[in-house]
């Protein structure tokens, strides 16, 4: 290379890094403006209730958006997850947003927050333009993704709630949360653990039925003095409150009294009431030993949305004929070369011959591969649904379901549900797809979806069902394990032949089967270790030679079984370990029911007070886990019900 050139190369090499350079600092500048002009700030981002969020659950995200302009602000908030820095995924979550001249407003989203770390885009749109903020990062999680022995013994989210107007932060034990942010669905509060409260909120009556329903749900609820140092009172729907005892309970929830104010909650009263009682040194060691031929790497109640959506997907895929495609392919190879090639030699015919016969060729190929891959054989649009149902009371149920719509025509579907406080995700959070959800006691999920393709959701549902009347009518002890038990029940019972009943109890969860002669329901003979039979092990694909995690290789009297039917049988100890993900658990051998109580567990075909308004004729299918928690107590039904 002579030195002119090398001297051209370097001249051109600095006048790009020139025009680079002015292109950002214009861009910067541009930037710079629009904020400067921008009459819209985002003053305060708070996530969950304590600032962490809990993975595998629908968290609030609370944004109080400042509007300094003469003119209000109407249209739609919207939320979208990126993962990485430019990859959106999930779709988007909308809802109606109006705020007036010179004030400030919350504005709150549901999202579900999955294993991989996200960040979040707010942003304000109406007809004539759309207002974009800065990324949100997501913070980090309540439980760390290296699952320790220690991990276990760490504090979960509790909160004290401000009222209105207070400028202290004291104390400074325990986080602090305005009480006017509080969700006003309790299908959003499962990521709390604990609640601290020194004041009456004044609260409209979606947030007073909201914290009842946590409690109900296994809360734990702290209540102090008032600012005179009042006992309080509470009126209405939070009656129940009003029990003049240091501790009781309330459904499945305790509520703690203390005679102090909130300046006294010291941090030998609060980390208590923020963490899960101490292990004992032999329930330790067990943790240890399990963990050595677990899987300690990740969350275990978190059965990945990724594993159980894919494996839903599978029970839909088309059939395709592949060995007609396989065919058709060596055809269109044959035909190409040496077909065309032979087809050229011939000095006969024009050389346009051989053009216009590749195109043709390429044209009828791509009809009939058109035909052939898109179209199934068979196959109908269905929706098939995984569920968990937890009981709140008697009749109310806190439901989390996985669910796949499989769809034959390509078009805009949507599902609606109204009443159930629904709370909506995609289950695609990996990758973009054309989908916008609303959620709340209008929810609305609105996807456009190929023909023959899937679409996953996640939703969380608050539904109520009939009366089973479950009660203990009997049962005895051998020791601190559970020998016997009688559970009478009404007609609205599930049963048949594919309703399975398990019962927890401790560490132990035994199988149960309604006796023929009594009518009830009975334990069986068999127990297991509830950290045994919700393990998710390391099975191994020699075939393919690389390792799949998955559940325990079916017995060869279940490998005949119908992939559908083998999916749903292995779903009992899927939805198991998942439900227990609601008790803030990260690890199996550190979860024991509490003592003097027991936990049904009901796994059958999913009823039909549970089906979603669908857009679509569908084919619908499913299975729900109905997790009830009753204390151990003959005549219990009325105890739950207190």
């Amino acid at each position: 290379m002579t030195r002119q050139n090398e001297l051209g190369i370097r001249s051109c090499f600095r006048t790009w890094l020139t025009c680079f350079a002015a292109m950002m600092a214009f861009a910067h500048g541009v930037s710079a403006m629009a904020q400067q002009n921008q009459k819209v700030k985002i003053v305060e981002v708070v996530w969950g209730f304590d600032g962490r969020v809990v993975i595998g659950q629908f968290n609030p995200l609370s944004i109080l958006v400042d509007n300094l302009g003469e003119d209000p602000i109407e249209g739609d908030a919207v939320l979208r997850m990126f993962t990485g820095m430019v990859n959106e995924a999930g779709g988007q979550a909308t809802k109606t947003f109006y705020l007036a001249e010179r004030s400030r407003q919350w504005v709150q989203f549901y999202p579900y927050v999955p294993e991989r770390a996200s960040s979040w885009h707010f942003s304000l749109r109406n007809a004539d333009q759309t207002l974009s903020f800065d990324p949100i990062d997501q913070p980090r999680a309540v439980f760390e993704q290296q699952m320790t022995t220690e991990s276990a013994d760490q504090s979960l989210p509790g909160v004290i709630l401000d009222p209105p107007g207070m400028a202290s932060r004291a104390p400074t034990t325990i986080k602090h949360m305005p009480s006017s942010i509080f969700p006003p669905y309790a299908t959003a509060t499962h990521g709390l653990y604990s609640l601290f409260l020194d004041h009456v909120p004044d609260w409209d009556a979606p947030r007073q039925e909201a914290m009842l329903s946590w409690l109900k749900c296994g809360g734990r609820l702290h209540l102090l003095l008032d600012s005179n140092s009042q006992t309080l009172r509470f009126s209405g729907i939070l009656a129940p409150l009003n029990e003049p005892f240091q501790e009781f309970s309330v459904g499945n929830g305790t509520v703690t009294r203390y005679d102090i104010q909130r300046d006294g909650l010291t941090t030998q009263i609060v980390t208590p009431a923020t963490k899960r009682a101490e292990l004992t040194p032999e329930e330790t060691q067990e943790m240890s030993a399990f963990n050595q031929t677990s899987r300690p790497d990740r969350t275990f109640g978190l059965i990945d949305a990724d594993e159980m959506f894919s494996e839903l997907r599978a029970l839909t895929q088309p059939d395709h004929a592949w060995w007609a495609i396989f065919l058709l392919s060596l055809c269109y190879i044959g035909l190409i070369f040496p077909g065309c090639w032979i087809l050229s030699k011939q000095r006969k015919l024009h050389f346009l011959y051989t053009y216009g016969a590749i195109a043709g060729l390429a044209t009828l190929f791509s009809l009939l591969f058109l035909v052939i891959g898109r179209r199934g054989y068979g196959e109908s649009t269905s929706l098939h649904t995984m569920a968990i149902a937890r009981a709140e009371d008697d009749t109310t149920w806190s439901s989390f379901e996985y669910s796949t719509i499989f769809v034959t025509a390509g078009d805009e579907y949507s599902i609606e549900d109204k009443d159930h406080q629904t709370l909506m995700a995609s289950g695609s959070t990996d990758e973009r797809v054309d989908a916008t959800m609303t959620s709340g006691n209008t929810a609305r999920f609105v996807s456009r979806i190929p023909p023959f393709s899937s679409q996953s959701l996640l939703t969380r549902r608050r539904i109520t069902t009939d009366n089973w009347s479950v009660s203990v009518a009997d049962f005895s002890q051998t020791g601190p394990q559970l020998a016997s038990l009688d559970l009478s029940f009404n007609e609205k019972f599930p049963r048949g032949d594919d309703v399975e009943y398990m019962v927890m109890h401790g560490s132990d969860i035994h199988t149960a089967s309604i006796d023929g002669k009594s009518g009830r329901l009975t334990l069986s003979n068999r127990r297991d270790l509830i950290r045994s039979f919700c393990d998710i092990v390391r099975s191994y694909d020699v075939g393919m030679g690389f390792t799949v995690f998955g559940m325990p290789p079916a017995r060869s009297d279940e490998a005949e079984l119908p992939p559908i039917k083998k999916f749903f049988k292995d779903g009992l100890k899927r939805l198991t370990a998942r439900s227990l993900a609601d008790d803030f658990v990260n690890q199996l051998s550190a979860f024991k029911v509490p003592q003097g109580k027991i936990r049904l567990l009901v796994y059958a075909p999913i009823p039909e007070s549970f089906a979603t308004p669908f857009s679509a004729t569908a084919r619908r299918e499913g299975r729900v886990l109905f997790v009830k928690e009753m204390p151990l107590a003959v005549g219990s039904q009325e105890a739950v019900g207190k």
